[in-house]
Formats: structure tokens, sequence, C-alpha cells
């Protein structure tokens, strides 16, 4: 009866084997692999394959020396903070006006998805063209208005905050989707008890909806920063780093060095394996806020 019991409980276990083998040969041999090639010097152009030379840190040592990569590094957090910040206080007000069952509510939550159902590349073009200084139809309806009509991917004060705004149509909805999730699901009687208590819907909001939301916001938090820092294919489409290196992020530049500009793969894999630490250590820095929230 016992050995039965033991064999019972080790079941789930053993079906999850194929899946847990799969998910570490799909993780942990691209991190091997990559960090692997980071120790060497590797030119595409020198011969391929037969061009690998281990150098040990030296293509992290030549990172760390690179002033380009310090300012992409600087571009990155630039778009990121500034993506985040105002998709998670639009997302944030938005979540609270359709979790009160306003009529129509679901034609919003759809129109608020249809932006997600556009790739990136795809919005990266579309608002190139409207974003264009002679054709666009930004600049046009600018114009009509007697405003100044900038040219907003080719001016380096403009171009990451015309970026951002991209970003800020294309992924609101995402963050306030999780955070509506959240809103929905919080139970009723903490909110009952505050209104006994005569709390205003301020310090309802302060004292009992942030708490309560606090393991969904972090979430939804970590979710957009990552995608933001590990923005690419929007910059690609729009400014492609321009003008002058302005716009230039780190996904950009890992792509550049390793396959569209210098063909340095070790070089490429060594700013891909700093740059994935960073974001490590971006991730934990939230987890300890969520504990101190």
């Amino acid at each position: 009866m016992g050995d039965q019991l033991v064999t019972k409980r080790l079941v789930p276990y053993i079906l999850l084997i194929p899946a847990i083998i799969v998910f570490a040969v799909l993780t942990f041999q691209p991190i091997i692999y990559g960090t692997y090639i980071s120790l060497n010097k590797w030119n595409w152009r020198e011969g391929g394959f037969n061009s690998i030379k281990f150098i040990g840190l030296q293509n992290y040592s030549a990172t760390l020396g690179d002033i380009e990569f310090w300012n992409d590094l600087v571009h990155t957090f630039y778009f990121a903070a500034g993506a985040v910040a105002i998709e998670f206080f639009l997302g944030f007000g938005m979540a609270i006006l359709l979790s009160q069952q306003i009529r129509g509510g679901a034609f919003f939550r759809s129109i608020f998805i249809f932006p997600l159902m556009i790739s990136d590349i795809v919005a990266s073009l579309m608002w190139k063209v409207m974003y264009d200084p002679t054709l666009g139809i930004i600049n046009y309806m600018l114009s009509l208005l007697y405003l100044p009509t900038p040219a907003w991917l080719s001016d380096p004060l403009t171009v990451i905050p015309s970026i951002i705004f991209i970003d800020c149509w294309w992924q609101t909805g995402n963050i306030t989707l999780i955070l509506l999730a959240g809103l929905l699901s919080m139970p009723k009687t903490p909110f009952e008890a505050a209104v006994v208590d005569g709390a205003s819907k301020l310090q309802t909001f302060r004292y009992v909806t942030v708490p309560i939301m606090k393991p969904v916001i972090i979430v939804a938090l970590i979710f957009r920063t990552i995608d933001c820092l590990r923005v690419f294919a929007i910059v690609f489409g729009t400014s492609f780093g321009g003008p002058a290196h302005m716009s230039e992020v780190m996904q950009l530049f890992i792509y550049l060095v390793g396959i569209g500009r210098f063909l340095e793969m070790g070089h490429s894999a060594a700013i891909a394996i700093l740059f994935s630490l960073i974001i490590v250590a971006i991730v934990l820095v939230y987890r300890r806020m969520g504990v101190r929230i």
C-alpha cells in the first residue's frame, strides 16, 4: 500500500521529465554555446567556423571599454524607462475605467487589443510613414494648425520620444489587460470594510487596491521592462539607430556587431551575455521592490 502511494505521488513528476528535458535543452544549450562563443575571436569574414580562436575574456574587456556600448545602454534605458512609465500609468488608468463595468466596456477592450494584433515591424513601418516630415499625416495635421512640423525620426531630440510613442500606442493595451484581470479578480470584502470604516476613494485606492494589486503590478512591470529592454524591430524599422547613432539600442548594436556590419560573432555574443546579466539584475531589483511595496 505504501509503495503504491509513493508511486502515485511520483507519477506527476515522471510525466514532467520530458518537458523538463526539452526546456533545459532549449534554454541552457544556447546560453552555454553563446558563452563559449563569447570567449573566442570569431570573424565570419575570416573563414567561417575555421576562424574561431580562443581569446578568453578579451571580448568582454573590449566591450566594457567601448564607448558605443555605454551610449547604446543609455539609449536603451531611456527608451525602456519612458515607455514602461507611460504605458503603466495609462494602462492602470484605463484598467480602472474598464473595471467599472461601463457601457460599451467590451467594445473598448477590443480597441485596446487591436494594436497587439499588429507585428512590431509592421507597426514601425506604418508609423515611419506617418512621421515622414513631408508626406506624413502627422506633420500635415500640425501644419493645418500652424504648429511646428519636426523631423521626428531625424532629430536627435525627438527620435527616441517618437519611438516611445509608437511603443505606447502598440503595447499599452497589453498592460491594460494584465492590470484589468487583476482588478476584476480582487475580493470585495476589503472594499466593503473600507466603506464601513468611512475611507475615501483615494484612501481605498492607496491602502486597499494597490496592496492587493502589488503582485500583478510587479509582474506587469517585469514583462514590459524586459520587452522594452529587448526592443529591436521598432528601432530597426524606423530610425535604424540614427541619426548619428542617437537611437541605437542594445539589440540593434548586437545585431550590427554580429551580423549586420562587422560579423564579429564572438564580440556580439559577449555583448549579449553582458546585456542579459543587466536584465537579470533589473528583474531582481523589481522582485526586491515587490517585497518592500
